[in-house]
């Protein structure tokens, strides 16, 4: 029997990459997708699924205009459309390629409904860890990770049981990174990097935020936040270390009769590979290395994070481990507005680490747990507190002569 699917964020470069793989897939039946506005890049899937009847899109102007090119789907609109298609599309597993705090909301309505989660919106662990551990403590859901780094570890922690090895004596869990496109530059030259620089990453092709995130490390940031969340590992224990060819995706350290060794998952530059293996619950056969393999790993370049060319690695971390999830809901505010201010040429790259440095000031008045009833209020309030942080930068920059 077809599993229900429900796709969100399906115009995104993860959404049109799990697209790609559901249009020729006999295991899901995909019943809802979700897009910000541009439909123009779902129409052309729109043949291959006889089964797809809700499509959400955010704005409503488009909403209308999709509606009247294709009469025969439901339409959903407004802010809250990626909840109100979880809602509708029942019994479906969802998966979540949203960008953004916008995440959140329909993460936690999945797990509150029971439904089997694959999770791509990084975020939503990021900036609401605490409402997902009780969420998830009353639901019978599966969070299943995305992200190629937390795929890969879901591997190898597989992997580790398969090799018996106890868990008490996996030292740490690595998550890598590429470095990023700015990664072979001197320090005193980030000053003056163009966008169109940032965004030309040496060995994966993603959304432009995401991008820019990787060349400042605040991604790597994220993703340690989230690995700890999804395996259940005292933060300190997960670690990030750079792989300029992004073919060795995570590391598990472990101890063996007082030695030091090591798990990899080495595969191909290719996210197609990580959704592919997250829509089959696990199941699907990881690849074991063998001699050829294990010959090309030690070709590979691996280096240690310079914290003093990626200060916002760290300083990612600390946010969430001093203020939680409410700091980190207006880290990435911050964030996401002071990447859309690079990219419009209003402020410079070195302009988004400032801006997440006065998010840290600032967070010293900020004293409040995150709740449900009060998540709306709380995104609304602290967006608001971003917007002017970065303003204030852009406002500077335009009066300097």
């Amino acid at each position: 029997m077809r599993r229900k699917i429900v796709l969100l964020g399906a115009t995104g470069s993860i959404g049109r990459q799990c697209l790609d793989i559901l249009k020729y897939s006999f295991d899901y039946e995909l019943v809802g997708v979700s897009l910000n506005g541009r439909f123009e890049n779902l129409e052309p899937y729109l043949f291959y699924f006889d089964s797809l009847r809700y499509v959400a899109i955010r704005d409503a102007d488009r909403a209308r205009l999709f509606k009247e090119r294709h009469p025969s789907y439901e339409v959903l609109s407004g802010e809250d459309c990626n909840v109100l298609l979880v809602q509708a599309c029942k019994e479906a597993d969802v998966f979540n390629a949203l960008m953004g705090n916008a995440g959140l909301a329909p993460t936690l309505e999945a797990i509150e409904e029971g439904r089997d989660l694959f999770l791509s919106n990084k975020e939503s662990i990021v900036i609401g860890s605490s409402l997902l551990e009780k969420a998830l403590a009353r639901s019978k859901s599966q969070v299943y990770p995305v992200d190629s780094e937390h795929v890969a570890l879901a591997k190898l922690l597989d992997q580790a049981k398969e090799l018996d090895i106890p868990e008490k004596d996996i030292e740490t869990l690595y998550v890598t990174a590429s470095g990023g496109a700015l990664r072979d530059l001197k320090k005193e030259e980030l000053a003056s990097v163009t966008p169109d620089k940032v965004l030309s990453h040496p060995t994966w092709n993603m959304g432009s935020k995401i991008t820019v995130d990787s060349a400042t490390m605040v991604n790597k940031g994220f993703e340690k936040i989230e690995a700890a969340f999804l395996f259940h590992f005292p933060l300190e224990k997960v670690k990030a270390i750079i792989c300029r060819e992004s073919l060795v995706h995570a590391l598990l350290a472990y101890t063996k009769e007082g030695r030091k060794e090591y798990l990899y998952e080495y595969s191909p530059c290719d996210m197609k590979v990580a959704i592919a293996y997250a829509l089959s619950k696990g199941t699907l056969k990881a690849h074991r290395n063998n001699a050829e393999d294990e010959k090309a790993v030690h070709a590979l370049s691996f280096s240690q994070i310079d914290p003093d060319f990626y200060p916002l690695f760290d300083l990612t971390v600390k946010t969430y481990r001093d203020y939680g999830n409410v700091g980190m809901i207006l880290y990435n505010y911050v964030d996401t507005y002071a990447i859309d201010a690079f990219l419009k040429g209003e402020i410079g790259f070195l302009d988004i680490q400032e801006a997440l440095k006065r998010v840290y000031d600032v967070l010293a008045d900020v004293r409040e747990e995150l709740a449900i009833g009060r998540l709306a209020e709380i995104e609304s309030r602290l967006s608001d507190r971003a917007k002017e942080i970065v303003e204030e930068i852009v406002d500077r920059k335009r009066r300097k002569p």
